[in-house]
Parts: structure tokens; sequence; C-alpha cells
């Protein structure tokens, strides 16, 4: 029985989003290197580049005929996204994932496995080499058989992939490249899903390591970015969403989150961008409170007190 080729694909974005592209290397079962191919994308995510780079190897299987593919890659998102064990709620990645399920079910059998870096040097070397040529945004260039990279050579392309330049001294930006995209993912995922995201989800997403991961959610806190449990990096806040519950409950668009004061329940309806409402209870006589965001402007009765003033919040901003 022939088991099929095998694609060996990835995607990587010099900023994430940045100059992207992807890389696909398809084998033999013997391991005989069958094609390669490669492609800019112009600017994407690294998360977009990946599932480019699937597409590309699912649209060659089907057109060269072959009724099995196993798919071998090192985004853990993607091959749990497309195993069924990750919802795919980024609307980004949606179409991407539904193209994807259809050339999977025209192709016949496709099997999808994740593997580390190192075993992935071949499709990370032709992603840089698309994003080496990122102005370029034509077909998927085949490229001829090429050596085995060497194993600096291999170290480096994934330094250029996944630790995107850092901005310069005179940029004044508080925060690196992946510390903006770690915070921009955290948001994300809370709009998302109404919570925290943890430092596996985050890695995965982003396509970096877990020790980078925790040095970004370190700074981030540090900065009052975001908001750490005691002794711990598990994300506790991130103004104005909290990850856990609260007196707070904010329900828009049909989903409910919580907020970390009264404050903040309105800072998470105007970050939402559509309107809601937030119901709570005063303590001091327990009687239900309510605020209505309709159309910008806040409905219901009552008054704010803010007990503490904002300038001294961070002395202890769980508490406050």
């Amino acid at each position: 029985m022939n088991p099929g080729v095998i694609a060996y694909i990835d995607g990587g974005s010099r900023g994430n989003p940045g100059p992207a592209g992807y890389g696909v290397r398809i084998e033999a079962p013997d391991g005989a290197l069958v094609e390669e191919f490669h492609e800019a994308i112009g600017i994407a995510t690294n998360n977009i580049a990946e599932y480019r780079g699937l597409l590309a190897a699912l649209e060659w299987a089907r057109a060269h005929g072959e009724r099995q593919l196993h798919v071998r890659s090192d985004s853990q998102l993607l091959v749990q996204q497309m195993r069924g064990a990750y919802k795919v709620r980024h609307p980004g990645l949606q179409p991407l994932h539904a193209r994807a399920q259809q050339l999977v079910r025209e192709i016949g059998r496709v099997t999808f496995e994740h593997v580390g870096r190192e075993r992935n040097v071949h499709a990370d070397r032709l992603a840089n080499a698309a994003m080496d040529d990122h102005e370029s945004t034509s077909t998927p260039r085949s490229q001829p058989p090429s050596p085995r990279p060497k194993p600096a050579r291999a170290e480096h392309a994934a330094t250029n992939r996944q630790r995107p330049e850092q901005p310069s001294a005179s940029s004044q930006h508080p925060f690196s490249a992946v510390e903006r995209a770690v915070r921009l993912f955290i948001y994300r995922h809370f709009i998302d899903t109404a919570q925290a995201p943890d430092r596996a989800a985050i890695a995965g997403a982003l396509g970096i390591a877990d020790d980078e991961v925790a040095l970004a959610l370190g700074r981030l806190a540090k900065l009052h970015a975001i908001v750490l449990a005691p002794a711990s990096l598990d994300i506790w806040m991130a103004h104005p969403f909290s990850a856990v519950p609260t007196a707070y409950r904010v329900v828009a668009n049909g989903m409910a989150y919580f907020a970390n004061c009264a404050w903040d329940a309105l800072g998470a309806v105007s970050l939402l961008g559509i309107d809601g409402e937030c119901r709570t209870r005063c303590v001091d006589c327990g009687a239900e409170l309510m605020m209505r965001i309709r159309s910008g402007r806040i409905e219901g009765d009552g008054i704010v007190h803010f007990a503490v003033p904002p300038r001294v919040f961070w002395k202890n901003v769980a508490y406050t």
C-alpha cells in the first residue's frame, strides 16, 4: 500500500505582522526529495503564513493526483486546528482553515504531525528565502534540490523568523516586537473567549518558545500592561478584562466578561466596540446596579465613587 507523500511546511513573518512567506518541501515516503517551493505573501502574521504554506502543499497534492498526504509542521496551533482539537476563533484564519478542510476532503486522506523545528529545517530555509524575496509576490517558484543546510544556517533562519528585529533605541517604544505580539494575542484571546490564554496557547499561536513567552509576560507586567497572579506567570488582568470572576459582569454580543471595577466595565464595552451592559451590586446595601451602553451613551442611575485616587491604583492594583 502506498503510504503517500510527505509535506514539510513552514511559514513566518518578520515583525508579526510583517514581510511574510512560506516554504514547502515534498518528500517521497523514503525521504527522497520530490519538489521544493516557496512564496512571499506580502505583509501577514506568522499564523497566516503557516496556513498559506499548508494550502500550497494541499494544492500541490491535489494537482498531482495524490490521494494520501502526511503533513509535518512545527506550528502546534495549525496541527491541532486541522485535527479538530483547537477551535479556529481568529477571523483571519477561519477562511484559510475552511479552504484547507475542503482540500483535505478532495484529496482523500491527509494526516497531520507536529514536529520540532530541528526536523523542519528545510521548510524553514524555504520560508526564510520567501521572506528575503518578499517584494516578489508571484506564484510559487519551484527550487532545485538544495544541500542540507549547515546547523549555523538553520539556527540563523529560525532566529530571523521567530525573533523579529527589536525597535531601535530612538523609537522609544516600551515593548519589543515579541512583547507587542504577546500583548495583542492576550487581548484577542480575551475578546474571543472571555478568558486569559495560558503560556502554551501563546507560544503555540505565535510560534515562539515558552521561555520567550515567560520573559515577555514578566516585562509586560513590570510595565503595567498586564497583571500577573502573585508568585506566578498566570495572567490575572489585562485591563479592562479580569481572568477571574468579579462583581462586575459585562454582557456584550451574547458573551459574558468580567471587568475589574465599574470603570473597567465601561472600558470593556468600549473596547469591544458594541453595545452592552454591566450588572453589579452596591457594597453597602446590596441593591442591584446596572449600567447600559447604547450607541455610545451610558444609561442607568447611580454614581461611581473611586475611594482610591487613580494616581495610586498601581500601588495595589488587584485590591484597589
